[in-house]
């Protein structure tokens, strides 16, 4: 048996209520309309009567729609709200959203967009508990300063673990200079903040609305848009989105930077693996010296830290055997300097794996993909 979509519908406009029943009828084996109701106190004593699935909610008044969203998703957790409105703004998108709305669909609404919005909603509804589910490998790319390129090889590693369909998460934890947005080219409505301020309603549903599909593969979260919703971010909001996004994933990519302390410390205490970038210079070598050191210290096993030279030149005057025994790592993978390919793929939007595919970086680092996806 198919699973099924109980839902409600509260719209004051008769028409648009019988538009909803008519565009559903053909998935009656799929979705139930359990009952209409053209003004929110009734719409209320409806869902407490039938417990649907889903409600799509009519809003015509931005406040007035917040709060019918928050009444319903606060006294009804297991309902998702679906907002229509003939209203385009991204204010009220966003503020709808982060009042606990789970989609938005702008009026007049086609079949294809009702449909595809009930899709996002039920994709997961009805999936095995987690527990049933083998967990995801967290992997996250660290150097604590910037100008290491950990955001090219996190964003091109998702991009090279996507490839043959697996699903994987692109994550920006880097959260006072991340740049996944601008290095793919996305300007999403959504970011991480938008999961942040609704955490206490995280759900897988949830989740895959407000994450972006690029084209290259990963879903991604971007960072937060502005610095005071950055500071807001508390480690335990960051352990609930890795740890819900494991049981959702097969791969996890986290892009961070920073200290070791706070959000940083909770990535890595969740990572299978931790990708610490570096280059063959002495500063950095010498940087990143003082925090493998560090975290060892700290608690995390030296066989989750793995050494990836970043901008490697096999003339240089330093080389991997020399780290390697400053380092008392051994190198994991080595990038070479490819400055033209990468920062062309950078400019266009598109994973240097994808874009160029043939290049030295893109072979090291589908290599680097082969060697994290082992058991």
């Amino acid at each position: 048996m198919p699973p099924h979509i109980t839902l409600a519908i509260i719209d004051s406009d008769a028409s648009a209520r019988e538009s909803f029943e008519a565009t559903l009828k053909p998935f009656a084996e799929t979705i139930s309309i359990v009952g209409t109701a053209d003004n929110f106190s009734e719409g209320i004593r409806l869902i407490e009567k039938c417990d649907p699935n889903v409600v799509i909610l009519e809003v015509n008044d931005i406040q007035r729609g917040m709060q019918e969203v928050q009444h319903i998703t606060s006294k009804f957790p297991r309902t998702s709200v679906i907002v229509s409105s003939a209203e385009k703004s991204s204010d009220w998108i966003l503020s709808l959203m982060r009042s606990g709305a789970v989609e938005y669909m702008l009026r007049p609404i086609t079949q294809e967009e009702l449909k595809q919005s009930l899709q996002k909603v039920g994709r997961f509804m009805f999936a095995k508990p987690a527990a049933e589910a083998p967990k995801g490998k967290i992997i996250s790319v660290y150097y604590p300063t910037g100008g290491m390129g950990t955001t090219t090889v996190a964003v091109n590693l998702a991009a090279s673990l996507a490839s043959e369909g697996t699903k994987v998460a692109l994550v920006d934890l880097n959260l006072y200079s991340g740049d996944i947005s601008t290095f793919l080219d996305v300007n999403p409505t959504y970011t991480l903040s938008s999961v942040t301020s609704n955490i206490d309603r995280l759900d897988a549903n949830f989740l895959m609305t407000v994450m972006t599909r690029h084209s290259s593969g990963p879903f991604v979260l971007t960072e937060p848009n502005e610095v005071d919703d950055a500071i807001s971010i508390t480690p335990e909001q960051v352990h609930r989105i890795l740890e819900f996004l494991r049981g959702v994933f097969t791969y996890v990519v986290v892009d961070c930077g920073g200290p070791l302390a706070g959000c940083n410390m909770t990535i890595f205490e969740s990572s299978d693996l931790i990708l610490f970038t570096t280059a063959l210079s002495l500063p950095a070598l010498k940087n990143t010296k003082r925090y493998l050191s560090a975290m060892e210290r700290k608690g995390l096993r030296k066989d989750r830290l793995k050494l990836v030279v970043n901008r490697y030149l096999p003339k240089a005057d330093i080389q991997t055997t020399d780290a390697e025994k400053v380092l008392g790592h051994t190198v994991f993978q080595t990038i070479p300097n490819d400055y033209v390919d990468v920062v062309s793929s950078i400019n266009k939007g598109l994973p240097v794996v994808k874009m160029s595919p043939g290049s030295p970086v893109s072979k090291a680092i589908l290599n680097l993909a082969a060697l994290v996806s082992k058991p």
